[in-house]
């Protein structure tokens, strides 16, 4: 099976939330299911279900942060919400192109991996610092 696709940083992907890194977490898990069942070859339908699965968990988990955020005095919110909402779109726009090709493509795991540590490092980290200093 090779490598494992997609591996959690905690020095780099970590929030201070931890109910957050749980959930980022487990896409991570998912990711990594697809890639594996993708690189031993899986039916179409067993990597449609993860696909599925993929989408609807990144829509639980959108939100579920937005209203974790919701509770903080985040100046970013709305600015967060729209990225969520373009990514939503372009994760079901792959999988809308999985189903009719019936491939993922190397474009698609690429998005996976790109998205996941830019959106966490670059934007998730950010409600984190407000959380911490809430907390404080």
């Amino acid at each position: 099976m090779g490598d494992t696709f997609f591996k959690w940083d905690k020095e780099r992907l970590t929030t201070h939330v931890d109910a957050m890194d749980n959930e980022h977490k487990k896409l991570i898990d998912i990711m990594n299911r697809l890639y594996e069942r993708h690189e031993a070859k899986a039916t179409k339908n067993e990597l449609g279900s993860i696909v599925r699965d993929l989408v609807s968990w990144t829509v639980t988990h959108f939100d579920h942060e937005e209203k974790f955020f919701d509770t903080l005095d985040y100046s970013q919110a709305s600015v967060h919400k729209k990225i969520h909402k373009d990514l939503i779109q372009r994760l079901k726009d792959h999988g809308a192109e999985f189903e009719k090709t019936g491939q993922l493509t190397p474009a698609f795991f690429q998005f996976l991996k790109t998205w996941l540590t830019a959106h966490i490092m670059g934007i998730d980290t950010k409600y984190g610092v407000i959380a911490s200093q809430k907390a404080s």
